[in-house]
């Protein structure tokens, strides 16, 4: 996965943020509540409900992603595909297939994107304390999947619950955050009964935006299997 120009010094720093994650199209602005976490709307407490539906039974999670990135620096968009793993409370692996990919590793003290061919260089990222933009998006992605009553998820956001059939909850940085430079929004589409996450769509400031989108989601699953995905084996 891949990211945004923290320093701006390229188009590689600029794919280490966008991670998948970078960790991630803009839907119109004004459709949703754009309220502060701690003044929750009724329909926001609604979808935390449904999103908790699922989340709660992920001790660990596995999942099957197809990445889609575009930028206005690409002629086409980038897509890919690969595999995800989660471990509560807090470990997400995203790792690409095929040995041209990448994986993504997110955790309380550590971010790291390393390639898939251990012959080809490794580009340390930024420190958490150096890369507040990239420290707000590691910590949402993580929640995405933790179990819990939605706090995590919403926290240091505004939020917004576009309107329509589509169950959505989007996170805003603060207007405070300096992450609002590079990250506008992260749109979470959930499954409409069970409260699956379908997609996460992460929206740069740039124009770029990074789609994960999320099939054969299988909750509680023997260790063995999540170590392949987190081990690579």
């Amino acid at each position: 996965m891949s990211g945004v120009d923290e320093r701006g010094q390229g188009v590689s720093r600029r794919r280490v943020l966008t991670l998948g994650v970078g960790a991630l199209a803009w839907l119109a602005a004004g459709h949703g509540l754009g309220a502060p976490a701690g003044d929750q709307d009724p329909r926001v407490t609604k979808i935390l409900a449904l999103w908790a539906t699922f989340a709660r039974e992920s001790s660990n999670l596995l999942a099957r992603y197809t990445s889609t990135r575009t930028s206005p620096l690409l002629r086409e968009p980038l897509v890919g595909s690969g595999a995800l793993a989660f471990v509560a409370p807090n470990r997400l692996v995203l790792r690409d297939d095929g040995a041209t990919g990448s994986t993504t590793r997110i955790e309380p003290r550590a971010i790291a994107i390393t390639p898939n061919d251990p012959s080809l260089p490794r580009r340390p990222l930024p420190s958490r304390a150096e890369a507040p933009a990239l420290r707000w998006l590691a910590d949402h992605l993580l929640a995405c999947f933790a179990p819990g009553d939605g706090s995590a998820l919403i926290d240091d956001a505004r939020v917004e619950v576009p309107r329509g059939r589509t169950k959505q909850l989007r996170l805003l940085p603060p207007r405070d955050s300096s992450a609002r430079a590079l990250i506008r929004t992260v749109t979470l589409t959930l499954e409409q009964v069970g409260g699956a996450v379908l997609s996460i769509e992460i929206a740069q400031s740039d124009g770029g935006t990074y789609k994960l989108a999320l099939a054969d989601h299988r909750q509680q699953v023997e260790a063995e299997l999540v170590d392949r995905v987190i081990s690579g084996s």
